[in-house]
């Protein structure tokens, strides 16, 4: 019996021994990592300023709120009480008269090219309507849907504009009985407000985004990680086919993704392509290009794989912040503008938007696809010729 007594207790205290020893194996490899981080200065950085970067930016760009809402007014009526409801809406906050238009076709124009998001027409017996009893006084408010966020906000802010304007008319005429003001609202594009039509259609450029940066952020560094790099310089090709032949590869994962995607979006989840295929094709190519340039630029410029993927995943962190997938660009402060004007992801963005639900065709688009261009030869040649002159 004491024979089994010690055999149990030795046995205890060995597996008590095990257990510290393992767990102190496992806290000298945590103690080891920590140190690795500690002396890789750059992914060090990365990890503290990014996430803290992102949320004061997220902040400085929804703080505010939806602001300085550009939009166009006919006004057929040039009555007294017209031109105070287009003062009482310019003098808010989340509006800016741009145009003062002369005809419905005028109005269209604006709303379509995206210059304004919303428009107002008011009719040619708007005043006498609204001061009788017998008529309702009717005005039409066209608001761009493509972007939910906007479309909301644009709604309430008209509504609460002719709620304002209505109590103001009772106060004059000191009665209450005035019909009052009817609105009518045409929400183009987006009829419904469908907030999937626009979050999804941002979703294909972004995770085309990842992927594509994914892929070409890891080739040459996976190669010199492994070894193989100075295998690669020494083969009979020069070093611009070699950025072809890695740039190739994630071409083809972005193509294929970006397919995929198109597919899901029409036929899984009905949202409809107004567009031309083609066309949003060839700028879908240009956007995989740029993204391609990208991340070869940070493949040559990494010192590991890890190092790569993870600038990757901090850099998307910012994209989604730049990109106009939470708030709309124009309402971002001065700075965030200037970032979001060299972002591939935000001018796709819109790219995708447009050509999803507006069938908007190139040329009313050029404000994206330049800079767009410029970017992808930029970023192409910044990564071949830092390659080139690289040593490995």
């Amino acid at each position: 019996m004491k024979d089994e007594c010690h055999a149990s207790s030795f046995i205890s205290h060995l597996s008590s021994l095990r257990n510290k020893t393992r767990m102190k194996t496992i806290l000298n490899l945590t103690w080891k990592e920590i140190i690795q981080l500690l002396r890789d200065r750059v992914l060090l950085g990365f990890l503290v300023a990014m996430p803290l970067l992102q949320l004061v930016l997220i902040a400085e760009a929804t703080g505010v709120g939806v602001s300085g809402i550009k939009f166009a007014v006919w006004d057929q009526d040039q009555s007294q009480l017209s031109q105070d409801l287009i003062r009482t809406l310019d003098n808010s906050d989340e509006f800016n008269l741009l145009v003062r238009a002369q005809s419905y076709e005028e109005i269209k124009k604006l709303i379509d090219d995206g210059s304004v998001k919303v428009a107002l027409i008011i009719p040619p017996d708007f005043s006498r309507a609204a001061m009788r009893t017998d008529t309702r006084a009717t005005i039409t408010a066209i608001i761009d849907g493509t972007n939910v966020i906007i479309g909301n906000s644009v709604l309430g802010a008209i509504e609460g504009a002719v709620n304002n304007l209505v109590r103001q008319i009772f106060a004059q005429a000191g009665l209450s009985t005035l019909s009052g003001i009817d609105l009518k609202v045409d929400l183009e594009f987006n009829p419904t407000l469908n907030i999937r039509w626009s979050t999804l259609t941002s979703q294909l450029p972004f995770i085309t985004y990842q992927l594509v940066l994914v892929v070409a952020a890891v080739g040459f560094v996976r190669e010199r990680e492994l070894g193989t790099m100075e295998q690669l310089i020494v083969t009979p090709i020069s070093r611009l086919d070699l950025v072809l032949g890695k740039g190739l590869m994630a071409l083809g994962v972005g193509i294929l993704n970006f397919f995929i995607l198109t597919i899901t979006l029409t036929q899984g989840f009905n949202i409809p392509l107004r567009g031309d295929l083609f066309t949003f094709t060839l700028l879908g190519l240009l956007f995989i290009v740029t993204e391609i340039g990208v991340g070869t630029l940070l493949s040559i410029i990494t010192k590991s794989q890890q190092q790569a993927i993870l600038i990757v995943f901090l850099m998307a962190m910012l994209e989604v912040t730049f990109s106009g997938y939470l708030v709309p660009t124009d309402n971002m402060p001065a700075f965030m503008q200037a970032a979001a004007a060299v972002s591939p992801l935000q001018h796709f963005t819109a790219i995708t938007r447009d050509v999803f639900l507006k069938a908007t065709p190139v040329s009313m688009m050029l404000d994206h696809v330049i800079p767009l261009v410029l970017l992808a030869l930029g970023s192409l040649g910044l990564g071949l010729g830092l390659f080139v002159r690289a040593e490995v």
